[in-house]
């Protein structure tokens, strides 16, 4: 056992040929804040302490910005992989034995004829995805952008890095007149608990409708809708992914409490929650452009039955894509789509009519 920190030593620790037994075997003032600008370099050290006594173990360095690239590659391939695998589902090929049988299983129940635009959000500027408007697109990558460079701070500031002060809290307290390091943190599976439901709670539901949406692109076949659907699919997984890894590491760096760890929750969760609060806002700025915008997503994508029926005018095919004995649901759906084109020309008449009325003042 070797404690050396509390010395104002400086400089580079030699490579012992043992770090001991256990956690606290090993200890220097290789931590930040330090006495001084640089603190000392000790590779072979169990422990590191800054200058507060507070200690925390290297076996807790990891790399969380290299973790979180490769998980947010591996989800995008997995959401790509449901893609090709809707893509050939489509096309008639037998996959019940498929690990995505719980997918299937989400994805193709019977769906309400305004699946899409429900999954998305219709209270969410996401919905903007599946809109033709160049401002509503700016606006929803916009938020986009916002919410991942959000997450992105928390995770760089979850990092843990002796040599520089980050957010990490050391977990330990190593007295020097005691061979033994005092955990800190407070945190016990009750509060891991509550951190779990609340993150199922508000997350599970996006996730969800981001994988029906990157499922339900394929319907659509090689056209601009689907690669709407598409994007909106993987951006609204992708960043609730981004969510929750974010939420994961950064309450291990700096929560040591269980109000801590709820709170740190909480306020990461309010950033998932931008895309509302945005949607919201333009509500009251702008309810004109707005209602606008909504018209034009519903009347393109509010009924996707009726779309299945010209792209399978066979019967049998039919049966296959919205299940025999829905021409209920068929019937609704054409008539919601008559709906919204009879509101769109009514918009466009009085558009007409105010145009008339300003040539006539005019003149």
């Amino acid at each position: 056992m070797m404690h050396l920190h509390g010395n104002r030593l400086r400089g580079t620790v030699p490579i012992l040929a043992s770090k001991g037994i256990n956690e606290s075997s090993f200890i220097a003032d290789c931590g930040s804040p330090s006495d001084f600008d640089t603190p000392v370099d000790c590779p072979n050290c169990t422990m590191c302490c800054n200058r507060l006594q507070q200690c925390d173990t290297q076996e807790e360095i990891y790399q969380v910005e290299t973790l979180a690239i490769k998980v947010m590659f591996g989800v995008l391939g997995f959401l790509l992989l449901v893609a090709m695998t809707s893509l050939l589902r489509k096309r008639k090929m037998t996959l019940d034995s498929s690990p995505f049988h719980f997918i299937f299983g989400l994805c193709t129940r019977k769906e309400s004829p305004c699946d899409v635009y429900d999954a998305i959000g219709k209270d969410s500027v996401y919905c903007f995805f599946l809109s033709s408007n160049f401002t509503a697109w700016v606006l929803a990558i916009g938020v986009l952008l916002a919410q991942g460079v959000c997450f992105v701070f928390f995770i760089q500031a979850a990092s843990l890095d002796f040599g520089a002060e980050k957010d990490w809290v050391y977990q330990f307290v190593c007295p020097r007149d005691n061979d033994d390091c005092n955990d800190t943190s407070d945190v016990n599976g009750r509060g891991w608990i509550y951190f779990v439901i609340l993150l199922t709670v508000h997350l599970t539901r996006d996730m969800g409708n981001g994988l029906k949406l990157v499922w339900a692109a394929s319907r659509y076949g090689p056209s601009r809708k689907s690669f709407q659907v598409l994007f909106g699919g993987i951006f609204l997984f992708s960043v609730t992914a981004l969510a929750l890894y974010s939420s994961v590491v950064y309450n291990i760096a700096v929560s040591r409490s269980n109000i801590e760890l709820i709170f740190n929750t909480v306020i990461l969760l309010f950033v998932t929650d931008l895309d509302e609060k945005l949607y919201e806002t333009l509500h009251v700025v702008s309810p004109r452009w707005l209602d606008n915008v909504t018209k034009g997503v519903e009347a393109t994508f509010e009924v996707i039955v009726c779309d299945v029926l010209e792209d399978n005018p066979n019967p049998d095919d039919l049966g296959t894509e919205i299940g025999r004995g829905d021409i209920d649901s068929l019937i609704n759906a054409c008539r919601r789509e008559l709906e919204a084109l009879k509101r769109e020309r009514a918009i466009k008449m009085e558009e007409i009519s105010r145009l008339k009325e300003g040539i006539r003042s005019i003149r």
